[in-house]
Parts: C-alpha cells; structure tokens; sequence
C-alpha cells in the first residue's frame, strides 16, 4: 500500500482498538463476571488444570479482572472489520509471528481470511480458561460495531 493508505489504515486501527478496549473494560467491570478456572476451582474442582497443563492460576498467566467481554476478541473483530475494509474480506495471508517460538508449536498459520483470522484468536483463549464462549462471540461482536463504526468515519487528510 502506499504510505499514505497505510497511515490511514494506521489512524483507523488505532482509533477502533482504542473504542474497543475502552467499551470492553467498561463492560467488564459492569458484568464483573468471573473467569472459567475460577469457577471450576471454587465450585468443582480446587485442583483443575486447563489443556494448557498447569493450572492457569498457579502459572500467574490469569488476567486479574473481570471475564465478560473477552478484550482479545473485542480487538480482533476490530481488526477483522477495518482489514476487510482496506484488503477485501477474502484475503490470503501466512502469519509468521511465532515461527521461532519454542514454547509451542509455533508453525507459520495460512488464512483465507480476516474473518478466519479474528475467530481463531478470540476462541483461542477458550481451552487456557481464561473465558467461556459467550465472552468471546460478545468480545468479538463489539469490536465488529467499533470497527464498522470506524470505517465510517470519514478521516481529514492534509497534503
């Protein structure tokens, strides 16, 4: 793209993730729901672990707030919706990102879309138990809105 489609493209995705973040910690702290492990390990199990392996609360790796809505699908539905706006929603794309990682499986992910893309990082923080499923299809139902919202505005650019 050239710098100036790219800036803007920049502008909207900061502008959209910024909504996103803000509307999803708002609801967070309206809902105050509490994470998966959480329940499991007070309710039915004191010793659960997630797929993960360790349990996710004796890892340290659990976010200290509330559950509801899911912050990582909130931002990857933005994402989604400004991306497709710029490239298409069918677009074809390697994400190299963790090719080098070494504590996982970091093979290189083909996508066919953005959409593709959005859904598998917002349902991803599922199995850890981190957040059940309702979480993620609102997180990602908000960042959808902020994105579309996003993409209507209509940006100044000076030359």
């Amino acid at each position: 793209m050239p710098l100036d489609e790219t800036l803007h493209m920049y502008c909207k995705l900061g502008i959209g993730l910024n909504d996103a973040t803000s509307a999803c910690w708002k609801s967070k702290y309206k809902y105050h729901t509490e994470r998966p492990w959480q329940y499991i390990q007070k309710h039915i199990d004191s010793s659960f672990r997630s797929i993960m392996g360790e349990s996710v609360a004796q890892a340290g790796k659990n976010p200290p707030f509330p559950s509801y809505p899911s912050g990582h699908s909130a931002c990857a539905g933005v994402a989604e919706v400004i991306f497709s706006d710029f490239f298409g929603s069918k677009y074809l794309f390697i994400d190299s990102s963790h090719a080098d990682r070494t504590d996982f499986l970091g093979t290189p992910r083909t996508f066919y879309s953005f959409r593709q893309m959005a859904e598998e990082n917002a349902y991803s923080r599922i199995p850890m138990g981190v957040h059940i499923r309702s979480d993620c299809d609102e997180g990602l139902r908000l960042g959808r809105v902020v994105g579309l919202n996003v993409n209507e505005y209509q940006l100044k650019i000076i030359q």
